[in-house]
This record gives structure tokens, sequence and C-alpha cells, in this order.
């Protein structure tokens, strides 16, 4: 009598993935003065550790934004900027594979600090080859100049 061996991988399919694509990752952008945070897996509040480009006057930046070179630049030479990105980044690699996840940043009116940093991270998990959605909820809106510590205007 002859014995046929079946292996698992005869029986079973494992999950297809797009080819080249690691997972989906939503990246949002918002300012605190303009409502509440989003809902995300994850939520980074930077009014308090990164400086605000636009606190400058004199640097031409306040009628930018993060998706200029000049702000992004400016936001990734304030300290703990870099960090912030590793630490969205981090999150993202160790998130269950298989569900989509969402980051989302938070500055005081969503136009600089939060923008860039948005950016910066969506550029980097590109890289690493996830789907990402970038959703920049406040930078059309006007400038709101405000107390950052308490989210008021």
């Amino acid at each position: 009598m002859s014995q046929e061996t079946i292996s698992m991988s005869d029986t079973t399919t494992p999950p297809q993935h797009a080819p080249g694509i690691a997972g989906d990752v939503e990246v949002i952008s918002f300012g605190y003065l303009h409502g509440p945070a989003p809902q995300a897996d994850l939520t980074f509040d930077v009014r308090r550790y990164l400086s605000d480009p636009a606190a400058v006057r004199d640097t031409g930046l306040l009628d930018c934004d993060g998706r200029d070179d000049d702000v992004r630049r400016v936001v990734l030479d304030t300290w703990g900027a870099p960090e912030t990105i590793d630490l969205a980044l981090g999150f993202v690699l160790a998130f269950p594979h298989g569900h989509r996840c969402v980051i989302a940043f938070g500055c005081a009116g969503g136009r600089h600090r939060s923008v860039a940093l948005a950016e910066v991270a969506a550029a980097d998990l590109r890289t690493m080859e996830f789907n990402v959605t970038v959703r920049h909820l406040h930078v059309h809106l006007p400038r709101v100049i405000g107390d950052e510590s308490t989210g008021c205007a």
C-alpha cells in the first residue's frame, strides 16, 4: 500500500498581499485650535515640544505650510522632530499585519509642524513599501493665532 504525503503548502494558500506593499497606513495632520483630534491609533500632540516655525515672523514662513521644503527643514531641525518621526515609524512597524494603521500629528493650527511631520513620515513609510494615504485636515484654513498650551484661540 502506498502512502501519499501531503504538505501544508499543498493544501493552504498563504495570504496574498499586493506585490511590494507592506500594509495600509493613513497619516493625518490637524490643528487643535480647529477642534478635537481625529480618531487615530496613535496621535502626537507636538504643540509643547516642537518650536512653531510660524512663531518667528521674520522668516517668511508664516504664510507657507509644512509641504514647503523650507518649513519642513525648520521643523526637522527642531529638537525632538526626528525622534517623533522614528516613534511613528516604529509604531507602524509594530502594528498588527493586515490591519489599517492610522497615525495623526497635531499642532496648533494644522499648517506647519503637523503637516511637515505627516509628509516626512508618509515619505519614509512609502520607501518601506507601505501603501500610504495622507490627509491634511486644516492646512487650507486661515492661520489661527492662539494660546497653544490651552488650545484656545
